[in-house]
């Protein structure tokens, strides 16, 4: 398990236990399992991309290793299929006990609870489009609390879409004095802490009743010993790509039968139960047997570099349609040119010096890029904080805590107009706590940070940090670690290590401006934000959301959601301009007129500037002298003397253009027409 791991101590054999992420690397660098006898695969159905990837790479390796067995084990997956996919090998089917499980449909429930189903809940809703996989929430708490005041002793498992759903029935069951008074109330979802998740298998006082709120989660990973009752809504939350705008959205869908039969199964585990599906029973009709496999509904960077890590000489597509179910191929064109647009393949779609270096960090492709900037621009440990924390969040998850949160991020982001900036300041207060825990315990209250996320955080710094050590890009992997460090000589440059992070995530970048339409009305004191796709709002969980004025107009992000037609920037950092036009790793385009030259980023057309052209020269000198100093470094070869004061430089301007450039020789631009230098927005940019 990631950073849980406990080796066999004999060289003999051994009972490996392993998710599927860590056999995957195992299998990079033995590709056909040579000392392996058997391999276990459970909860094939669940259909993840990870689980996808293994079960082509189990194939490829029994065709060239003939003692090898493989076992794949599901309850409720497509079995016929993955035989047939494995060259028709025998099914063996074990029967297990389940105690019986009363079941009801919306129909039934209504009538028990003494209504006549109304008009949306009658036949015809089931003909209506996905959408309509929305949960209605006063339903739901109508249904629980007739189950909690005339139901049968027991926990109760409510199947709910997603965080704002679990939030919304707790508030309204809080607010019923017969549930508040007798009922302990339990939220399940992914991104609360192990500590909190631990709770829901705790049993309360015979006085009271567990109720249980939890997503798809609560399905198939784990089991809830006294669950008696499951209302379930028949929906949840999943990610879809669209690739017109290039963001994943995440939408509320209804679930296939095969998760309806494991969500009623949560009921009869230990004893007999009650399932309740708020949903017609003929809606069962028209639900999918078995969940679209998330490789056909994701973006597929990630699965690309996995395809060019175990197989490097095949083509992209050649390699993915031995999965199971092969994405679309204009899909995977589109990884594989966002993966060349961001230098990480070249036009043969082979692994640049970048790309062999990200493929040895076990983290998103952007973000390894993010690390190995980061490396040659001897600012790792501040990046090496945020690449952790965007893969985990060290804040602590709940109802009750959400303005705290939001007033702690507020004060450790200071005047930074930084979410990734918090992360680094959270990494750094919690280590200087780890030796006393009065201290540390003060420093997680005051944040409302998770101490179980903190360490899993701290973990994945040190994984990341030997995976540097792996890619040649550090000599030691303490090295990273320790701010007095070569390799950190300049984390305590906030400008640089935000220019670092907008260079490694580009082209994710958002152009602020002055004025926003709300409801049909123009406000010119408000901002409004786009990127090269379109339009975005700043959610709620960004420092930026409610600021005013920002000292630029460029954001940097890293995670984009669509929901709702909107598309939701959920993190972001303010940036220098000077960061786009001194480390992108992209085309520059000209255009002279007189003694001045506007300039604009090939591959984004947002990212426009008009300057003198004499200072666009000696920046672009600076630029090819910087991109020269990254390829040295790509290629292991030694850094030179002036590659130092290239990166002071960079800092000096990054930390004082105004004096460096002059407050008038620097204006971004919109196509021919010059913005204006006083709009707020840029009263600081240049």
């Amino acid at each position: 398990v990631r950073l849980e791991s406990r080796p066999p101590k004999h060289s003999g054999g051994a009972l490996l236990f392993l998710t599927v992420g860590v056999l995957l690397r195992k299998l990079q660098t033995n590709p056909t399992l040579e000392g392996v006898s058997h391999v276990v695969v459970d909860e094939v159905h669940e259909r993840d991309v990870n689980t996808d990837l293994l079960l082509a790479l189990l194939r490829s390796a029994l065709r060239d290793n003939p003692h090898l067995r493989v076992v794949l084990m599901s309850a409720t997956g497509d079995t016929q299929r993955l035989a047939h996919y494995f060259g028709d090998c025998p099914v063996l089917k074990v029967p297990g006990f389940m105690h019986p499980v009363q079941e009801r449909y919306l129909e039934e429930v209504l009538t028990e609870m003494g209504h006549r189903p109304p008009p949306p809940y009658q036949a015809d809703r089931v003909t209506q489009e996905e959408d309509d996989a929305t949960p209605d929430l006063d339903l739901v708490v109508h249904v629980i609390d007739h189950i909690h005041t005339s139901g049968e002793p027991g926990a109760l498992l409510c199947f709910l879409p997603g965080w704002q759903d679990i939030r919304a029935v707790q508030e309204k069951l809080e607010e019923k004095p017969s549930v508040r008074s007798s009922a302990h109330i339990l939220p399940l979802h992914s991104s609360l802490s192990v500590l909190d998740q631990q709770a829901v298998f705790q049993r309360p006082s015979p006085s009271q009743r567990k109720i249980v709120l939890a997503t798809n989660i609560a399905e198939t990973s784990i089991t809830i010993n006294d669950i008696v009752h499951v209302v379930d809504v028949g929906a949840q939350k999943e990610q879809r790509y669209d690739p017109r705008t290039k963001v994943s959205c995440l939408d509320t869908v209804w679930v296939s039968r095969s998760s309806i039969t494991q969500r009623r199964g949560r009921a009869g585990r230990c004893q007999p139960g009650h399932a309740y599906h708020l949903f017609p029973r003929r809606r069962l009709d028209t639900m999918k047997m078995f969940p679209i496999p998330e490789i056909l509904r994701t973006p597929l960077e990630n699965v690309v570099m996995q395809a060019k890590i175990h197989s490097p000489q095949a083509k992209v597509v050649d390699f993915l349609s031995q999965v199971l179910d092969s994405p679309d191929e204009a899909a995977v064109r589109d990884a594989v040119s966002v993966l060349q647009e961001t230098g990480v393949l070249d036009e043969a779609e082979a692994l640049t010096p970048l790309g062999k270096r990200i493929a040895q960090l076990s983290c998103d492709p952007q973000l390894g890029k993010v690390l190995v900037l980061a490396s040659l621009f001897r600012c790792v440990l501040p990046l090496l904080s945020i690449t952790a924390c965007l893969t985990r969040d060290p804040f602590l998850n709940s109802l009750q805590n959400r303005t705290l949160v939001s007033q702690a991020r507020a004060e450790l982001s200071g005047h930074s107009c930084s979410d990734h900036l918090i992360f680094s300041r959270v990494v750094q207060g919690w280590r200087q706590t780890q030796r006393n825990r009065c201290s540390r315990q003060e420093f997680l209250d005051t944040y409302t940070l998770s101490g179980s996320s903190l360490r899993f955080i701290q973990g994945l710094i040190q994984q990341f940090s030997e995976n540097l050590q792996e890619a040649a890009l550090v000599q030691h992997a303490s090295e990273c670690l320790h701010q007095s460090s070569q390799i950190n000589q300049h984390s305590q440059e906030d400008e640089l290590v935000k220019a670092v992070l907008a260079a490694g995530l580009y082209p994710n970048i958002i152009k602020v401006k002055r004025g926003s339409v709300l409801k049909g009305r123009f406000r010119p004191n408000s901002l409004s934000y786009r990127t090269r796709r379109g339009p975005v709002i700043l959610h709620r969980s960004t420092v930026n959301r409610s600021k005013e004025q920002l000292p630029s107009r460029w954001l940097t992000f890293f995670t984009a959601v669509q929901s709702n037609g909107s598309v939701f920037i959920r993190d972001s950092s303010s940036i220098h301009p000077l960061a786009l036009l001194l480390l992108t790793d992209c085309d520059i385009i000209e255009r002279v007129s007189g003694d001045r030259v506007k300039v604009s980023l090939s591959n984004h057309s947002l990212v426009q500037f008009e300057l003198p052209l004499q200072t666009w020269e000696l920046l672009w000198e600076l630029r090819v002298a910087l991109r020269a100093m990254q390829m040295r470094g790509l290629q292991g070869l030694p850094a030179e003397d002036q590659d130092s004061r290239l990166i002071a430089l960079l800092i000096e301007l990054l930390n004082g253009t105004e004096q460096q450039v002059g407050q008038d020789n620097l204006h971004s631009s919109r196509g021919s027409d010059r913005e204006s230098d006083t709009d707020d927005v840029d009263k600081n940019e240049n």
